[in-house]
């Protein structure tokens, strides 16, 4: 999503950040936003505020959907090329070895609930002076903001790990109801009208190379997942 300009501002449906909240809030959704505000020890003035959706219901909602009853699949399924069943298909999630090793670890009768984020960071220069948020997802999780003036007066390196913190702590608050979720489980009342005992679980994170570097905490130009050396990577 391009950060709109001057040119293609009247194309949109809103006009500044408390339009854009107006028309996200207009969007009808069992899950209510919540705010919070994150902010150092050592300079409480300086706050970050996090709009963001409880995780937990948000899985509820999309699992008690309708229109979700034909799509939403329960348990591992093999798919083979032929009938004489000799080669696998692996095109899904559901049709991975996967799937089966983590059912094995939940409880007789357990669901498993997949759970897959991304986040990405677009500008809002133009609505809410200096802030940064993440807004793309398949759902809508939450809004997390970071001061482009954050650390000014820090070394680089020091303004770093301020963002790396900020980012974390949100990524904290946004996902905290998940933690107990995922090893005790949670009921949940299904499109179908059954109530299963689901387990979501973390599969997947989507992230681009920046934002990988943030995840990792990783300095930009290396690699986040390994430890190999800054002139051996192309970026």
């Amino acid at each position: 999503m391009d950060a709109p300009g001057p040119s293609n501002l009247s194309r949109l449906s809103y006009h500044n950040i408390c339009g854009l909240h107006k028309v996200i809030n207009s969007v009808p959704s069992h899950v209510k936003w919540k705010t919070r505000e994150l902010w150092y020890k050592s300079d409480s003035d300086d706050k970050h505020t996090i709009h963001y959706r409880d995780s937990k219901e948000i899985i509820s909602t999309l699992l008690g959907n309708s229109a979700h009853t034909k799509d939403i699949v329960y348990y591992l399924r093999k798919i083979f090329t032929d009938s004489s069943k000799t080669t696998r298909i692996y095109n899904k999630m559901w049709t991975s070895e996967w799937w089966n090793t983590v059912q094995e670890f939940l409880p007789e009768g357990a669901t498993l609930a997949p759970v897959i984020i991304a986040t990405d960071k677009m500008q809002l220069t133009q609505y809410s002076g200096n802030k940064t948020a993440y807004p793309h997802a398949c759902v809508l999780v939450a809004y997390p903001s970071i001061s482009k003036s954050v650390g000014q007066e820090l070394p680089k390196k020091h303004k770093s790990a301020y963002i790396q913190q900020i980012f974390h702590n949100s990524m904290h608050v946004i996902l905290e109801p998940l933690k107990e979720a995922r090893k005790y489980g949670m009921e949940v009342v299904f499109s179908d009208g059954y109530v299963r005992h689901v387990y979501p679980i973390l599969v997947c994170y989507v992230a681009d190379y920046p934002e990988q570097c943030l995840v990792m905490c990783a300095k930009y130009g290396t690699c986040p997942k390994c430890m190999a050396s800054d002139h051996h990577l192309i970026i």
